[in-house]
Formats: C-alpha cells, sequence, structure tokens
C-alpha cells in the first residue's frame, strides 16, 4: 500500500499573554492517521489563505482545540475519509470540506463544540461526485453559528446513505442545513434553548425525511422540500 507523503510547516509564536502554533499540512497519499492537538487561544490548523489539504484513500483525522478564537481550515480528498473534530471554549472557527474538486466517498464526519460565538462550517461534494456522507454535529453554548452544505450527487444505492444530524443546546443559535443532488436527504435536528434560527433545504428526486424536535421559544423555522 502507498503510504502518505506528509509535509508539516509549523509556527510557535510567543508572546507575554497567550502562546499560539499555526499548523499549516499539505499531504498526498493513502492511509494517513493524523492527531492534532492544540491549547490556548489564537491557535490555527489552517486559515483563510492558506487551507490544510489532505489528499488520499483511508484518512483519518482527529483535531482537537481548547481554547477560544481558534480556527481549523481544511479541505479533504478521497475515499473512505473519517474526520472528528473538537473545539472547546468561545470564537472558534472551523471550515471544513470534503470531495470540493474532486470526487469522494464514504465520508464520516464528526464534530463537537462545547462553548459559545463560534462558527462552524461543513462542506461535502461542493463542486464534485459524492456520496456516503455522515455528517455528526453536537454543539453546546448559546450564539453558535452552524452550516452544513451537504452537495453528494452521486445516486444512493443499497445500503449508502446521506445522513446529517445536528444537535444543538442553547440559545439563540443559528443551524442551516442544505442538500442537494441525488435524493436520500436525512436531516435529524434535536434542540433545546430559546430564540434559535433554523432553515432546512432538501433536494429533490424523492426521497428524503426532516426529524426536528426542538424545546423553548421565540424560534424561526422554515423547511423547504422538494419531490
Amino acid at each position: 500500500m502507498k503510504t502518505s507523503i506528509l509535509t508539516i510547516l509549523a509556527y510557535f509564536v510567543m508572546c507575554s499573554v497567550s502562546y499560539a502554533s499555526d499548523v499549516y499540512i499539505t499531504q498526498s497519499g493513502a492511509s494517513l492517521t493524523a492527531n492534532i492537538n492544540q491549547d490556548g487561544q489564537d491557535n490555527q490548523f489552517g486559515d483563510g489563505t492558506t487551507d490544510v489539504t489532505l489528499t488520499g484513500d483511508n484518512q483519518t483525522l482527529d483535531i482537537d482545540q481548547v481554547g477560544s478564537t481558534n480556527t481549523i481550515a481544511a479541505s479533504v480528498v478521497g475515499a473512505t475519509q473519517e474526520l472528528t473534530i473538537n473545539q472547546t471554549g468561545n470564537s472558534n472557527t472551523s471550515t471544513v470540506s470534503v470531495g470540493s474538486n474532486s470526487a469522494s466517498a464514504d465520508n464520516s464526519i464528526i464534530q463537537t463544540i462545547t462553548g459559545s460565538s463560534n462558527t462552524t462550517t461543513v462542506n461535502v461534494g461542493s463542486s464534485a461526485a459524492t456520496d456516503d456522507a455522515d455528517i455528526d454535529i453536537v454543539a453546546t453554548g448559546d450564539s453558535n453559528t452552524i452550516t452544513v452544505n451537504e452537495n453528494s450527487t452521486a445516486t444512493m444505492l443499497l445500503t449508502d446513505k446521506k445522513v446529517t444530524s445536528i444537535t444543538a443546546i442553547g440559545g439563540s443559535n443559528t443551524i442551516t442545513s442544505t442538500h442537494t443532488g441525488a435524493a436520500d436527504q436525512d436531516t435529524t435536528l434535536h434542540h433545546t434553548g430559546s430564540s434559535s434560527t433554523f432553515a432546512i433545504t432538501q433536494g429533490g428526486a424523492n426521497d428524503g425525511t426532516v426529524d426536528m424536535t426542538t424545546v423553548g421559544s421565540g424560534h424561526a423555522v422554515t423547511i423547504t422540500m422538494d419531490d
């Protein structure tokens, strides 16, 4: 089996107030396993200018950030991807894209967010055929913004599934879930809190299920489903 080629460029910046680390990875090859742990504030695993880019099949990526104002910006290409992301703290940002410019399959994205005023975006199949998109996000805190763009276009066969599950516990959260593509769009939303905004859009060509349970007052809910 071809092993991965891993290039890491890391900057560690120290000041009298805090410690921050910047990690940028560009890798190609199959069967990569990477564990990234960053503690403190203002840490970056990729950024808006230089994404982390991982290319290859059978990749396992585990990212843990503890602290506030941290950033994750990563792009993953290939089949059988497993991404686990944990951010604990406030005002953190993460953007993860899978299959954005090349076909990808068997995607599992598990994300846990603990804290308030965090912004999380997951893009699957933005411009290329993907399938088996399993997205699971759990957020605990207030004023979090969660956006899932699932555009896996491959036709679902047999046990293939596209599943998006979002649990947000807290108030004033904004959640957007968008599906298009070759049907089998499933979205489960479980929310506890008040004054939150939900917008769910499913694609057409049959299939498509939205299961929502929420507790609290003052919500704005929009669900759009096509045949």
